[in-house]
């Protein structure tokens, strides 16, 4: 068993004697594979001698979910699906409000498991199910190598604050789950107990007979979901990207980068299996999957509300110096419709807006520039702040993460320093087009999003 700094008994009381079975409820760790919640879910079911049930509730209204955003999450879970009941274990998928649909379950439940939640509207589901749930729940944390509660007592200030205490801690908790088996299978005569379960035959079938009021987007090619593409991607990455990774990451001409952001987002593929197939020998990917990742969740995960507000979000170094250079003239100003047509006078804008349109993602490097741009185009940092949001939800697969967030923020002056000041940016970083002709091919960047473009190119 793993370590125990990653169960947190957020609830005590008597084992529910008339139980049925235990009940883990599954949502933000998707997979089957490193699952620490699902292994801890086994262990209680076998100690307890009874089946174990894993509930996933499909949530129409998720905040800035839209059918691009749940057709790569139903794939995922698709196979899941799969690999649950061929294991013996009861999958059952829900629609509607998660707190109604796992109390009801619970009720006929010897205890209930969830795996952790980091951001707001997770965490206010749990506390609202704790509520009205009367016996005993764990949580377990396992989307992260260091479990949040021990990677940093606080919001941590900079990668600098946070990267000494998570190093110092990986070796502890880079710790693979075991391939526990049920002792009791659940029978599918138990279902009836369930009320309406869905299946996924197609993913893109319940996606419409479902979801068929969500906002369509371009479709695209380029990901698709699920634990085994994950880790063909992966797979991938280590045989031909990685061992350059710290050469060519930064360059959008090369795309050097693992593009595994959309299944960590989802919980398809726990960190620690990454850490694991890529070895320690990877000391850039390391940064980037390792100490960069946990500190995005930190920031969530203690900025709560704040991350809502710029002026409650930044240092306030970076706040004063941008509402200082609020009302400095700026050479172009577009709309927020122009902006998200990608239509500007940048090509090199244009192309990033349009690879996150066209392909649900955008490259590192491209996407601090992109944050630079709308901050240098809009008329004021906090319309910037709620527009960089807007457009990376909306359109990223991997958008609605810690990692987007404190990547905005990052563009703003989070977790970074002062720099030499001037117009529009005051102290904050900034950015331009000759930096990326200088660096990168840029050539090789505009030729690959116009392809994913394809009959849509201008």
């Amino acid at each position: 068993m793993f370590s125990d700094e990653r169960i947190n008994l957020l609830q005590k009381s008597e084992i529910q004697s008339q139980g049925k079975y235990v009940l883990y409820w599954m949502q933000s760790a998707q997979r089957v594979l490193d699952n620490h919640a699902l292994e801890f879910a086994i262990f209680k079911a076998n100690e307890l001698n009874v089946p174990l049930l894993v509930t996933f509730v499909v949530i129409p209204d998720f905040p800035s979910a839209n059918a691009r955003h749940f057709l790569f999450m139903l794939q995922g879970i698709q196979e899941v699906e799969r690999e649950l009941r061929s294991r013996g274990i009861g999958f059952c998928i829900k629609i509607g409000n998660p707190v109604d649909l796992i109390c009801d379950l619970a009720q006929r439940a010897k205890l209930l498991i969830f795996d952790k939640g980091y951001s707001l509207f997770e965490r206010e589901i749990r506390a609202n199910i704790i509520l009205k749930y009367s016996y005993t729940i764990y949580e377990i944390d396992t989307n992260l190598i260091v479990p949040i509660d021990f990677a940093y007592p606080k919001e941590a200030y900079a990668a600098y604050a946070i990267r000494p205490s998570i190093m110092r801690k990986l070796d502890l908790f880079n710790e693979s789950c075991e391939d526990l088996s049920p002792n009791v299978c659940f029978k599918p005569i138990d279902e009836a107990l369930l009320g309406e379960c869905h299946l996924i035959d197609s993913a893109e079938q319940f996606l419409k007979d479902h979801l068929g009021h969500l906002v369509k987007l371009p479709t695209i090619n380029t990901f698709t979901g699920g634990t085994t593409q994950a880790l063909k991607r992966l797979e991938e990455f280590i045989k031909e990207d990685l061992a350059k990774y710290e050469e060519n990451q930064s360059d959008p001409g090369i795309r050097g980068t693992s593009k595994i952001s959309p299944y960590l987002h989802f919980g398809q593929i726990s960190p620690i299996t990454i850490l694991r197939l890529v070895g320690n020998n990877a000391k850039g990917f390391i940064e980037q999957l390792v100490v960069r990742r946990e500190l995005a969740y930190n920031y969530i995960y203690y900025a709560g509300e704040k991350q809502k507000e710029l002026k409650d979000t930044l240092p306030s170094w970076a706040y004063e110096t941008l509402m200082h250079h609020a009302q400095d003239p700026r050479e172009y100003v577009y709309t927020l419709e122009e902006i998200e047509q990608g239509k500007t006078h940048d090509p090199f804008f244009n192309a990033a807006q349009h690879e996150m349109v066209y392909g649900g993602h955008m490259h590192n490097t491209m996407r601090m520039y992109w944050g630079k741009k709308i901050i240098e185009w809009t008329p004021h940092p906090d319309i910037a702040y709620k527009w960089i949001q807007y457009l990376n939800d909306k359109y990223s697969i991997d958008g609605r993460d810690p990692n987007g967030y404190a990547g905005i923020a990052w563009c703003f002056g989070k977790h970074d320093r002062p720099w030499q000041e001037r117009a529009i940016f005051g102290k904050v970083r900034y950015m331009n087009d000759k930096g990326l002709n200088r660096k990168y091919n840029m050539a090789k960047y505009i030729a690959y999003v116009a392809a994913l473009r394809g009959a849509d190119c201008e």
